[in-house]
Order: structure tokens, then sequence, then C-alpha cells
């Protein structure tokens, strides 16, 4: 390999030899320290080798003692390609300049992509970046990372850190949201209300007044835990008069109140599910078809113009070609995927549709349920239906926190 590399370096050239002595010639080049490579005889009695440029010239004293003839086939080589390359200047000074072009082209800007954002969007992000002089367009050599970063910072509060790196002609904007204390759900005063309906089975009272005990009642809207706390109230003096009313308790503070409410709650579902079932499945036949769309304009060019099945679903998958890196052309290219389906028909028992409605139920229910609820108790009962349907009613028992935070005034505007 290495000696294929430095020949080729070299430049080297394929000779024929003529002659009646081609052994003499062969040993008199070795002996002057010219190799001959890939010597081969034709059935004409010629032979053909391969022999460095620098080793042709001294060829002729070893041909003329021999009475041998010498005569090039073909050269080969980086000095050939050297001299050809000499004759078409224009063809070289257009190469250079295609590559000085792609170097330039890949020290711009191409691309801006922010990662990392939650809360904060996008365009806010590039927009700050745009102003600190990160935008497409721009020389990268002349963009001040550092600096960028800290006036992104500046500008937008909510940011806590903020890291540009470059992908070749993309930059990517890392960014770290600051990490915002945990607000109330409701702002100044409020009590805690019942979400739903429950037996209140567990109280746990951390700001405010508890106004229900366990084992009640409570009904959705109810007052669980006041925010506004009153004075004690002194014994009553006899009123003077039968028209006057008792002074009404003294406000000492209004709080916003804090705490859980674990109670019982029951969620009820019901569902029919048919003895007989009817649907349609893959069958594994499958078409597809392609198409080219630019701007309203779509050309098929292989595949059905629809779907040959009768009964079929369809699968769309685009693709956006490009030029090179993020360049891309205003052309789209459509594949669609046409799934073949069949009808079919499945009898059940009246145990088996039964067990199916009670499996949606449940799952029904579970989706209403919300995060740290327990189930405690379930209980299914079937319902009078059709005779080709069954019915069934699912109905569970859950212990959750139904605490609910409330403002003062929505809660004394609403008795």
């Amino acid at each position: 390999m290495l000696r294929n590399w430095w020949t080729f370096w070299l430049g080297f050239l394929r000779i024929n030899i003529e002659g009646t002595q081609l052994e003499k010639f062969i040993n008199l080049a070795a002996s002057r320290g010219i190799p001959l490579y890939d010597l081969r005889r034709t059935p004409s009695g010629r032979m053909t080798a391969r022999v460095r440029l620098d080793g042709f010239r001294l060829l002729r004293h070893v041909a003329r003692k021999t009475n041998s003839r010498v005569r090039i086939e073909g050269r080969s080589g980086f000095p050939f390609f050297l001299t050809r390359v000499k004759r078409r200047k224009a063809l070289v000074m257009g190469a250079f300049t295609f590559v000085l072009a792609i170097y330039m082209m890949s020290t711009f800007i191409w691309d801006v992509d922010v990662v990392g954002n939650e809360r904060l969007d996008k365009p806010t992000i590039l927009q700050a970046a745009y102003n600190s002089g990160v935008r497409p367009g721009r020389w990268l050599p002349m963009v001040n990372v550092r600096e960028a970063e800290q006036r992104i910072i500046a500008e937008i509060p909510g940011l806590e850190w903020v890291g540009i790196r470059d992908q070749g002609t993309r930059l990517i904007i890392e960014v770290q949201e600051k990490v915002l204390p945990n607000r109330p759900p409701v702002a100044g005063p409020s009590h805690i209300v019942a979400a739903k309906d429950g037996v209140i089975q567990r109280m746990i009272v951390l700001v405010g007044e508890g106004k229900v005990a366990e084992g009640t009642r409570v009904t959705k809207g109810q007052v669980l835990i006041s925010g506004v706390i009153y004075a004690p109230q002194k014994e009553e003096e006899p009123l003077k008069k039968a028209e006057d009313k008792p002074a009404p308790p003294k406000v000492l503070e209004k709080l916003q109140a804090k705490g859980e409410a674990w109670a019982r709650v029951w969620y009820e579902q019901t569902l029919e599910e048919p003895t007989q079932l009817e649907g349609t499945i893959p069958t594994g036949e499958t078409s597809g078809q392609w198409r080219i769309k630019w701007g309203n304009q779509e050309i098929i060019i292989k595949g059905p113009s629809s779907s040959p099945f009768a009964n079929s679903t369809e699968e769309v998958y685009t693709r956006t070609p490009s030029l090179w890196r993020n360049l891309q052309i205003p052309v789209e290219l459509i594949k669609t995927e046409y799934h073949e389906l069949r009808p079919y028909r499945q009898n059940r028992t009246p145990q088996e549709a039964i067990t199916a409605a009670q499996d949606k139920a449940r799952q029904a229910l579970m989706g209403q349920l919300p995060q740290g609820a327990k189930v405690l108790r379930e209980m299914v009962l079937p319902q009078p239906s059709s005779p080709d349907k069954v019915k069934v009613k699912v109905s569970i028992e859950v212990l959750e926190n139904i605490a609910l935070p409330q403002s003062v005034d929505a809660v004394e505007q609403g008795t």
C-alpha cells in the first residue's frame, strides 16, 4: 500500500518492450537499480511493464545493449495530473472559488434554535437573541457569545442561565428558566370549601378555623376551613326593644386558610355493551402512493390515485428534502400507505360482555379520580337492557382530598 502511494506521487509509465533479448533486458534493468512492476508477456512475444518516471531515462542504455525497443503506452501519477491541471487554469480557479465559497458560507449563521424553555415562548427568546446580534445571516466570528448571553439574561427576567454553542452553521441557545416559588391558588383571604359531595373522614387544619367535624356529610361549596377569624362573643345583654337585633360578630383577622379535608366520595358509571361485536380489522395487504407537492400543486409519481381497497385506512408521511444542512427547498415528498380492512363479527356470551363493560367502566372511572385518591370499595350492579346488549352500573367508593381554596369574597357573594 505504501509503495503504491509512493509510486503515485513520483509518477510512473506503462511501457511496451519489443525485442529478442527480453530476459537480458530485465536482468540489466535490475542490476542498474531500475525496478519494473507488473511484468506481463503478450502472445505476440512482447512484454509490458510499469516503471517509475525517474527510472525511465535509465532504460535507454539497457534498450541499446539488448537491441530492444521501448514505447510508452500510458502515463499516471501526480506529476502528470499536475501537468494537466496547469493546462486548465479556469477549472482550477473555479474549483478553488467553489471551495472558498463553501468555506465562507460555513462561517455564517444559517439557523438559530432554542432548547430548554418550558414556560417562556421561543419567539421571545429569539427576539432577545436577535437584539443581541445572534441572528441568521451574521458572520459567526463577529458574534460575541459571552456578551450575547448576558444581554439575553438581562432582557428576559425569567431566565437563570443562557449558553450559546454552534453546530456548524446552526446556533443552539440553551436556556435554564428560574424556579419560581409556588404561588397560592387564590390571592388574598380565602376559605377551604368542599370540591364535591362526601363524608369527612379526616380534617387537617393548618391555617384557619375548622367548621366541620369528622363523620359529617358535606355538600359541594360548603366551607370546611374558614379564613375569617371572629372575636369570641360575650354574653348577650337582654334586648331593650323587640325590633333590636344582636350585633354581628367582630372580625379579628382574615387569612388564607390552609389544610386538607379527606372524605369518602362516590363515583358511578353506567355502560352498555353488545353481545355481538362488529367492526373491521387489517388484512395485512397494503398499497403505497408517492406524490410531489409544491405550493398548491400535487403530482402523483408512483402508485394509485386513490385507495385500491373497498375498506381501508391510510397513513401519510411527509418529507421535506434539503439542499445542504438547513437549506430546504419548497417541495414536499408525500407518501401515503393504504391498509386494507375486512369486516368481522364476533358473538360473545353475556358474561363475557359484562366483563368487557365492567373493564371499560372501571377504566373510565379511574380517569376521573384526582391524584392521590385511594379506592376503598367497588360495586358492580347489572341493569335491565335489550336482549342483544348487557348493561352494568359500576360504583366505587374513594378516599380523596376534597379541599378547594376559594376567596372569601366569592363565598360571601355565593351565599
